[in-house]
Formats: C-alpha cells, structure tokens, sequence
C-alpha cells in the first residue's frame, strides 16, 4: 500500500483518504494503483459495511499530476503502430483501478471539497453517493487538452446525469459549482466546508446501521446490469481516446495548458 493512499478502518466505517496534499491530491501511477489496492483492503475486512472517500488537507482531487508528466510519456516515443496496442492496455490497467473501487461490496461515500477536476471527477463517480462543500470547483476540462474523459467520464457521467448535460458539460469544459453540482444531480448535498466531514460520517454509520447484506444485495442489484455492460463500454472509450492522444492537438492543448493559454486547435 503506497503513502499516497491511506485507508483507515474503524468497523463498521473504512475511510479512503488521498494523500497528496501540497498536489491538491493530484492522480499519478502511484495513487491510481494505491486507489485499487485501497479497494480491495476495505472488501478484505468483513465488518466494514460502508466508505468514506476524502482527499487530505482540504482538497478532493485536482485531476491528472501534470508536474509528475504523462503516465503515457514513453509510449508517446514509440511508431504509432506500437503505441496504439499500448495506449489501450495502459488505459485499460488505469480504468481497472477505478473499476476496483467502484465495485466494493459496500456504499462508498465520496466527501468532496475545494476541487473535483478532471480524472478526479471520473474517480468520484465511481462512489455511489457524492457529498460536497459549499465553494467546491468541478470540471472534467479534457477536451480543453485535447483528449477525452477516458478514466469512465463518457459512461459514468451520463449515467448520473443524464446524457444532455454529460454532454454540455464535456463538451464544453467548463467549470461549475457545488449549487450547479446539486442542481444537476452530480452530487447528492453540499454542506458548508467545515460540516462535510462529519455529514460524511453522519450518513456513513446511517447506511451501516441497516441489514448489511440487504445493502449490499441492493447495490448489486441497482449496479448489476451497468456493470455486466460496463467492461465492453471502457474498452469502446479507451478505444475513442487512442486518436486524440497521438494527435498533434493533444500536443497543442498541453503545451497551452503548460503556458496558461487556450490552445490553438487545427483538428489534427
């Protein structure tokens, strides 16, 4: 288990804590395989009946670690020819960490504050329940760079949103608030920033409090149908994202992203 993850289990509660704090809880190889093994942690421990997710020191999760570079930077070397198969089993390996913790036996609750961008997006809605503090900042800005939300964004988010506004807000990259978040559904509630833990925590013991194996029972019956589906929907978006991430705009949209600038798109 890396540092970057912690898991802390107090049964009947586990808590999942990111811990990258000086990077707002940023995403690198590391704490995506620190996310699964957390996962299979808390289903290795029987008395755990639900889960809190948080990110350390005041922040959820800013995205990908852009300063730790691509988890793809040698890939990016190689012929398009070898890197096409390597693209989609590395993104598949990444999906799976995120799938891992989707599919614990138990509710996970994410506790969301301060930012929820980008794959850190995608990894709350592998949660089953999202809770957010008031003046939360959310986007899933991938188009911005040039790529695709391949980490599950283009199946898992409209699937709790609704397709249209899955993909407004894709399409468009735009940031949104913890209000718009309740608005639309992403998240369930927002609490002012100094309540959210303990609301967690609050609506942690509720659910564990309940039949546990009826929780659970209800959980896969409510997710069992996605997820007979879900395997052949992450391979058809690791698929989509593949053209995008040997593109010269994903290049482009980097680059401008590295200089705080809006990149110039020449669809190539």
């Amino acid at each position: 288990m890396t540092s970057k993850v912690q898991v802390e289990i107090k049964a009947p509660v586990a808590t999942i804590t990111l811990n990258k704090p000086e990077r707002l809880n940023a995403l690198d190889l590391e704490v995506w395989e620190g996310i699964r093994d957390a996962a299979v942690a808390v289903d290795a421990a029987p008395d755990v009946r639900a889960v809190m997710l948080q990110g350390a020191g005041g922040a959820f999760c800013a995205g990908l670690d852009v300063k730790a570079g691509s988890t793809l930077a040698a890939v990016y070397e190689a012929s398009p020819g070898a890197a096409i198969p390597q693209i989609r089993a590395h993104l598949r390996h990444l999906q799976e960490c995120f799938t891992r913790l989707e599919r614990v036996r138990v509710p996970v609750i994410a506790a969301i504050q301060r930012v929820c961008m980008g794959a850190g997006l995608e990894l709350a809605l592998c949660c089953d329940i999202r809770i957010a503090a008031e003046g939360t900042l959310f986007s899933i800005p991938e188009v911005q760079l040039g790529i695709v939300p391949d980490m599950g964004g283009t199946q898992r988010l409209p699937r709790t949103i609704g397709i249209g506004m899955a993909k407004e807000l894709i399409y468009s990259a735009r940031r949104f608030d913890a209000a718009e978040s309740l608005r639309i559904g992403f998240v369930n509630h927002v609490y002012p920033a100094g309540e959210l833990g303990a609301r967690a925590a609050e609506l942690a013991a509720e659910i564990a409090a309940n039949g546990p194996l009826a929780v659970q029972a209800a959980k896969q019956s409510i997710d069992g149908t996605y997820w007979r589906e879900r395997e052949a929907l992450l391979l058809w978006e690791a698929d989509q994202a593949v053209g995008p991430l040997l593109s010269e705009d994903r290049k482009a949209g980097m680059k401008a992203a590295a200089e705080r600038k809006r990149a110039d798109f020449q669809g190539k």
